[in-house]
């Protein structure tokens, strides 16, 4: 990034152009034959592609090609510094939209956002619109893309999410059922957590032995199965069916309101549908 030292603070506005100092601020993402010389109206592209913020600097040897390609008499050759206008975006505006986003990703989490490493400027239109890509379900130092329709950078970013989470509150042996003896909903750090929350302990049991202290997620517990593999179960086409004979077998563990794959028994044919209550799977419409 060329840095550039401002001579005057006076902002000037000539043939169609914006000085700021020693800078021409131009609107558009195109330098055109006629933005450095002013005194011709040759609307070809010199250069395009600029950031909002971008400076280009169009040296003496790159304007005396211009001179010698287009036949400007009269002009000499001279270095212009040029900049797309531009919003630049503080870390402060960064920290709230964030904020903003992540309210609404998480609403049940508390998240803080400890800080921000913007290595570099960052602009954005005047109207300030621009994109911001979260990583979902990471927290800790994480990586966010920032996109304002031209360039996307990306910024570190160190996020503190709370949220409460089972945490076992002495040694659980593998196979050992969770109950409100060895766990009890704690507010966590979750950066600390591997692996996703439960959202209940009916039905889970200890997958492997999880140690005093810490946060039971969704790999560490299993969940026993409504109905198991191989199980015979009705098959209905409609909620209001009466079931009558079990008519398909379970291709695999059921739980109550999830998807299954049973098979027709009469028929041989292998259908997916919702295993529910007394054992009735409700297959999807073919």
């Amino acid at each position: 990034m060329v840095r550039l030292l401002f001579l005057f603070s006076a902002m000037v506005i000539f043939s169609g152009f914006t000085y700021i100092g020693n800078e021409i601020v131009i609107e558009k993402d195109c330098i055109a034959v006629s933005d450095v010389f002013e005194g011709t109206d040759i609307e070809e592209d010199v250069v395009c592609g600029l950031d909002y913020g971008q400076v280009k600097i169009i040296n003496r040897l790159m304007s005396q090609t211009l001179i010698s390609k287009y036949g400007l008499k009269g002009e000499q050759p001279r270095e212009m510094i040029f900049k797309r206008k531009g919003v630049l975006l503080t870390a402060e505006r960064l920290k709230a939209d964030m904020k903003n986003l992540l309210t609404i990703m998480y609403p049940e989490m508390e998240i803080e956002i400890d800080a921000i490493r913007m290595g570099r400027a960052y602009y954005l239109p005047e109207n300030m619109q621009y994109s911001i890509d979260i990583p979902g379900n990471r927290f800790g130092d994480i990586s966010v893309t920032l996109d304002n329709g031209v360039r996307k950078y990306t910024y570190s970013v160190s996020i503190t999410a709370y949220a409460m989470s089972y945490v076992a509150v002495k040694q659980i042996e593998r196979g050992e059922p969770l109950t409100d003896e060895n766990v009890k909903l704690k507010k966590v750090d979750l950066s600390r957590a591997r692996g996703g929350l439960l959202h209940g302990i009916d039905g889970y049991f200890a997958r492997v032995t999880i140690a005093a202290g810490r946060i039971v997620t969704e790999n560490l517990a299993d969940r026993r199965p409504d109905a198991a593999k191989g199980s015979p179960v009705f098959l209905m086409n409609d909620e209001k069916d009466e079931p009558k004979n079990m008519t398909g077998t379970l291709l695999e563990d059921a739980y109550l309101n999830k998807k299954v794959k049973v098979l027709n028994i009469q028929s041989g044919m292998i259908l997916t549908g919702t295993y529910m209550q007394n054992r009735r799977v409700l297959l999807e419409k073919q």
